[in-house]
């Protein structure tokens, strides 16, 4: 699949790389932080321009997520299910992110961008116990801000090499995310305790 959305990227750019976000950011199960390293290496290449590539990515992905969180406030989760995105997004998993969003708001909003299979379900959980839109576009935005900057710098340091990175991607940021949160859980208690 990434094969095929990197040569619709090499077609259309920009364009390109906003819809795949945007979708990636809704519900598709689309390698969006992979489109965006390699959007990156191209711009390496003189092809594209790394500014615009992650202007692009950020947009595409709070675009994306905005509307998710928007479609369920206005039209509550029937429209999820309307839209044909509702096998994605279970009773069980809802009430789960929906616990999770009541105790840690900041964290849950801002690391779940990292996520790509858990944002979607965070963004319509937020829409639908009706978040405050500010707050939701702070956290949201800074997570999104961070993803991409991360992914187009990966792919814009190590360039042709963004592939292999990609492969070791998936394992490595679930490490460095548990490792945070450990690291922030610990942090929490010894002020606590003070």
């Amino acid at each position: 699949m990434l094969s095929a959305l990197l040569s619709y990227v090499l077609v259309y750019k920009y364009l390109g790389i906003f819809i795949i976000t945007f979708l990636g950011a809704i519900a598709l199960p689309l390698p969006s932080g992979s489109v965006l390293m390699a959007a990156s290496a191209f711009a390496v290449q003189g092809y594209m321009s790394f500014p615009l590539v992650l202007i692009t990515g950020i947009a595409g992905n709070m675009a994306g997520d905005s509307s998710g969180y928007w479609l369920v406030r206005l039209f509550g989760l029937g429209a999820v299910k309307k839209a044909g995105l509702g096998r994605f997004f279970k009773e069980d998993k809802l009430a789960a992110a929906r616990k999770q969003i009541e105790n840690h708001r900041i964290l849950t909003i801002y690391f779940s961008r990292f996520m790509t299979a858990i944002a979607p379900a965070v963004n319509i959980v937020c829409g639908f116990t009706r978040l405050p839109y500010k707050e939701y576009l702070l956290f949201e935005s800074l997570g999104e801000i961070t993803e991409c900057l991360m992914f187009c710098f990966i792919g814009y340091i190590f360039g042709s090499n963004w592939e292999y990175l990609n492969q070791l991607s998936g394992n490595l940021w679930i490490i460095i995310l548990a490792g945070a949160l450990t690291s922030f859980m610990v942090a929490r208690v010894i002020f606590k305790k003070k």
